[in-house]
């Protein structure tokens, strides 16, 4: 089979791209039927996989498989059509589509990772597959990461609204929804900030009367968001409805960790806090 057939992105359009309020891409039917056919059916090894976790049980709980796990437990999962995605996915070849088809944006936001970028034919640690070893010695490092979130037994949500780490450049979302599946939710939510957004917690939005619901991008079947992970990707997950059946996604990231690199600070009260008592304290110098 030639790896193209399993590009996430063979399908992507100029309609499927938007810049506000930040840079994505949706893309629905983004697999011929028939791969996403074979992908469907061998998600199986993933859930039997997932039963070893203690969180398996549990609501609406996160669970997931990254790259390294994947290439180090090869012989449970070399046969299988995923075996070759998430190599794919973590090529060189993926990378160089994002970056063409989010260039534009790319250049406004990171002007300096472009640079970088430009100059990957000169760079033999341009970009691995992340795992503590890789992360700092690579200019990037990438992970597709097959998961699921586990049936609710109340209605609930995996996350509100909130942006990624800002180690993170890319961050991508294919949805695999059982075709028996047929609770209401868990739909992905792209906000737009209608005043400053403070945040708290990992990097949760505190003050969420200053957002608004911008889209909603339906958990559905063979459907792939990704987007440019900036300080205004604010995104979240809706309420999920009493069901039996898994809510199946892999994620599809790029990151950067070399230097310690943070695309951007996540404003924080004490952020405010501290810079009002340093600016205090500057003042009273002066005037003293």
């Amino acid at each position: 089979m030639s790896l193209n057939k399993l590009n996430i992105l063979q399908n992507f359009s100029k309609e499927n791209y938007s810049s506000y309020p930040f840079p994505y891409i949706e893309i629905n039917n983004a697999l011929p039927e028939d791969i996403y056919e074979k992908l469907k059916k061998d998600y199986k090894i993933f859930e039997s996989h997932f039963k070893k976790n203690k969180n398996f049980y549990e609501n609406n709980k996160r669970i997931q498989i990254n790259t390294e796990q994947i290439l180090k437990n090869k012989d449970n999962f070399e046969k299988s059509i995923w075996f070759d995605f998430v190599n794919y996915h973590n090529s060189l070849k993926f990378f160089d589509q994002l970056v063409n088809i989010f260039e534009k944006d790319l250049v406004i936001y990171y002007p300096n990772i472009k640079k970088i970028y430009d100059n990957r034919k000169n760079n033999e640690k341009f970009l691995s597959y992340r795992s503590e070893f890789n992360n700092e010695k690579y200019e990037f490092v990438s992970d597709c990461q097959p998961g699921i979130n586990t049936p609710t037994n109340k209605i609930s949500s995996v996350r509100g609204p909130h942006v990624d780490n800002p180690v993170e450049l890319f961050g991508g979302l294919f949805y695999l929804k059982d075709d028996n599946d047929d609770s209401k939710g868990s739909d992905l939510i792209i906000y737009e900030k209608i005043d400053d957004i403070i945040f708290e917690g990992k990097a949760e939005v505190k003050n969420l009367k200053a957002l608004k619901e911008y889209k909603k991008i339906k958990y559905e079947k063979n459907k792939f968001v990704i987007f440019l992970n900036t300080q205004h990707t604010i995104h979240g997950v809706t309420e999920r409805s009493i069901t039996k059946y898994n809510r199946n996604l892999t994620n599809i990231i790029i990151e950067r960790y070399k230097n310690n690199n943070r695309f951007f600070v996540l404003k924080r009260e004490s952020n405010i806090l501290n810079n009002f008592f340093n600016k205090f304290l500057k003042k009273l110098k002066i005037n003293v």
